[in-house]
């Protein structure tokens, strides 16, 4: 049951990171590399949602005090990050 929790976790994480990377709530740009072709930005408002949901678990876990659960949760996260950062969600290259 852990693991299916964990899994359901993990993609509530992930369609957060991918609908704040494309929705841009927070309008936030960090320039990652300037080139002849453009300009390479990372949009930080899908982690920054995601990051905001996983600290409210976190914090309702440990009021709670339903710490065993809380790894589950950090794995969840990260493999909700990673999954992100391996399909380049918040990426943007513009041309100049």
């Amino acid at each position: 049951m852990k693991i299916l929790w964990t899994i359901l976790q993990s993609f509530i994480f992930f369609v957060l990171f991918a609908v704040g990377s494309f929705m841009h709530p927070f309008n936030l740009h960090w320039a990652e590399k300037r080139t002849p072709d453009g300009m390479h930005y990372f949009i930080p408002d899908g982690l920054l949602l995601a990051l905001g949901v996983f600290l409210a678990i976190v914090i309702v876990q440990s009021l709670r005090k339903r710490t065993c659960d809380t790894p589950h949760t950090v794995l969840a996260f990260v493999l909700a990050v990673t999954a992100g950062y391996i399909v380049k969600l918040g990426f943007i290259t513009t041309q100049i």
